[in-house]
């Protein structure tokens, strides 16, 4: 194993036991939830095969699926981000830019990063509580609950940011 595959292995299991522990126990009014674990899909590296793209987030919807005692719809979720993720980073990417970078807020600048972390939050959000409610009776609780679920996440994001960025 090489050594960036132990670092995002290590990665994997951490986020996956905060995730579980903690942000999948908070529920904001009824109506948002943060999932840190969205991080990790958009933060992997550029080089990465659309089928690493596909086993990693499945696996990580798949962990917490099996214990938060959900029924496969964050592995879908997961999944459906892991798939649009290269082409919606090559959207954001400048040419100049080498194959082997990691998508952060030093290698795409702020305004960059957050549009595409957006991006990438709302698609999960949106297919999470699509597959979760399985309905659009209720458009209103739908909106809300994606829209307070993506803005939840983004603050962790930019927290994540912050911190990383700094070193």
């Amino acid at each position: 194993m090489t050594k960036n595959t132990l670092i995002q292995l290590r990665n994997f299991v951490l986020l996956l036991l905060v995730q579980v522990l903690i942000f999948s126990r908070i529920h904001l009014f009824g109506y948002a939830t943060a999932c840190i674990f969205v991080i990790f899909i958009i933060k992997l590296p550029r080089h990465t095969t659309r089928n690493e793209l596909l086993i990693w987030s499945f696996l990580f919807g798949l962990g917490v699926d099996i214990f938060c005692n959900t029924p496969g719809i964050n592995a879908a979720a997961a999944t459906l981000l892991g798939f649009i993720r290269n082409p919606l980073l090559a959207a954001f990417t400048p040419k100049a830019l080498t194959d082997d970078f990691t998508p952060s807020v030093r290698s795409l600048k702020w305004n960059r990063y957050m549009v595409f972390s957006l991006l990438g939050n709302l698609i999960f959000f949106t297919a999470l509580f699509l597959l979760e409610m399985f309905t659009v009776a209720s458009p209103v609780k739908l909106l809300i609950s994606i829209t307070a679920s993506t803005l939840l996440t983004m603050l962790f994001t930019i927290v994540i940011e912050f911190f990383s960025s700094e070193r």
